[in-house]
């Protein structure tokens, strides 16, 4: 079986946001009343649990002096 040498991808070619496979999953666990405060305040807020995490995960970025780079699959437009 022959294999072809992997190349990079040109630019161009690259994943954008929108596109399958842009985007990771990520799994968590928490108790019980964590879990529906969470709940309750998206409601309150009018947004999602993921919306809520990536807001979370970004104030985190900011408070270890990272660049805020997590994005919301669901409304990132490029």
């Amino acid at each position: 079986m022959h294999y072809l040498a992997m190349s990079r991808q040109p630019k161009s070619a690259r994943l954008k946001s929108r596109d399958p496979g842009s985007f990771k999953g990520l799994l968590i666990r928490m108790n019980l009343g964590g879990w529906r405060e969470l709940r309750i305040l998206a409601a309150e807020r009018d947004t999602t649990l993921n919306a809520l995490a990536v807001e979370a995960f970004n104030d985190l970025l900011k408070k270890r002096g990272k660049q805020p780079v997590v994005q919301n699959p669901l409304t990132s437009i490029e």
